[in-house]
């Protein structure tokens, strides 16, 4: 048990070496410096699904105010002819 946790200790301070070494080809110097990359604001970004449900969320109460105010579903509003559905009668 003691040898495993020297080990696991020896394989961890290597690993700690390697990180400050910036691995490049032959021949070719390492960086002057590591660059520092801002996150991205546009695309597939942390908060995009939280704007994507916002913004589903007016379009969702403007659907029904618009319907509310007009007294028609969408599809009316658009032209369509709606019927009365599968109309089950008993």
């Amino acid at each position: 048990m003691v040898e495993d946790v020297k080990k696991a200790i020896d394989e961890y301070q290597e690993k700690e070496k390697l990180k400050g070494i910036v691995a490049t080809p032959p021949g070719v110097p390492p960086p002057p410096y590591v660059p520092v990359l801002e996150p991205g604001k546009v695309g597939f970004v942390e908060n995009a699904e939280r704007w994507n449900s916002r913004a589903s969320m007016v379009g969702w109460w403007s659907l029904l105010l618009v319907e509310l105010v007009a007294g028609k579903g969408l599809l009316e509003i658009m032209g369509f002819t709606v019927g009365k559905g599968i109309n089950f009668t008993f």
